[in-house]
């Protein structure tokens, strides 16, 4: 079995209008494309963002040549990307000021967690999340317990 030790998962999303795209992300994480590939006809074909310690690549999602579909062609999305920020809220507040849609209000969270939920102007969702405290897994358990108690009374 290969070594994970030194693994990184970065989300690749694919997007109809992939250059409005770039100006929104831009816009909404305040920093520029690390890289930002175009084909011949101005289509985005790779673009790489670094926000803190975290990457994610976007592209056109160009079908000709075998890329997946985008939640637009799809009008669905499978995947949900969760994003730690020092600032539940205010991430919220400026990707909702920049087009995106609020699925879920901020709230504090069993699991020590602030959290909340957007869909991006392209489909894609995101769970922007604050850490309020970290609990061991015993903890998330037993407060998840109490929780669906407290639902089924």
């Amino acid at each position: 079995m290969p070594s994970l030790q030194t693994c990184a998962f970065i989300p690749y999303l694919s997007i109809t209008d992939a250059t409005t795209a770039v100006a929104f992300y831009t816009n909404v994480f305040g920093v520029a494309p690390y890289v930002l590939l175009s084909m011949p006809d101005g289509r985005v074909m790779h673009c790489e963002y670094r926000v803190g310690n975290a990457r994610f690549f976007l592209s056109e999602e160009l079908p000709e040549h075998g890329g997946t579909p985008s939640p637009a062609s799809l009008a669905a999305t499978s995947v949900a990307i969760h994003l730690y920020v020092d600032d539940c809220d205010a991430m919220i507040e400026t990707m909702k000021d920049n087009g995106s849609t609020v699925l879920m209000e901020p709230a504090d969270m069993f699991w020590g967690e602030r959290f909340g939920r957007v869909r991006d102007p392209f489909g894609h969702e995101w769970g922007i999340a604050t850490q309020l405290r970290e609990m061991s897994p015993d903890e998330i358990q037993t407060a998840a317990g109490k929780m669906f108690a407290d639902m089924s009374e």
